[in-house]
């Protein structure tokens, strides 16, 4: 019986030890997460010891340059805007239909 209960003990005591673990790496991993959303979060510190620090550009704006410029790439002249558009506006009327040939049909009448 006496060994029974310390091996109740000794398995109680693992217990414990693994829960000290668990509960360490828990709180590392939350001082990391509250670290990081910090950082992330914080505003940009900018110092100024007499000369401009050049910085980096954001992946927003590296994106909106590179669609500012393919928009610019794609873009039409104005000279092909407005001759599209007047191309569109064209009425054909049959001038370029082939011609037809009308035959007039005379009645013959009594009066000369």
């Amino acid at each position: 019986m006496e060994r029974l209960l310390d091996k109740q003990k000794e398995l109680t005591e693992r217990v414990r030890a693994n829960e000290k673990v668990v509960a360490a790496i828990g709180l590392f991993g939350s001082v990391a997460v509250a670290f990081i959303g910090a950082g992330y979060f914080a505003p940009k510190a900018e110092a100024h010891m007499g000369h401009d620090i050049p910085t980096w550009p954001t992946a927003g704006e590296m994106i909106e340059a590179i669609r500012r410029e393919e928009a610019k790439r794609n873009r039409n002249s104005i000279d092909e805007m407005l001759n599209s558009a007047l191309e569109d506006m064209e009425f054909d009327y049959g001038s370029d239909d082939p011609t037809e040939s009308e035959e007039l049909l005379q009645l013959p009448s009594d009066r000369d």
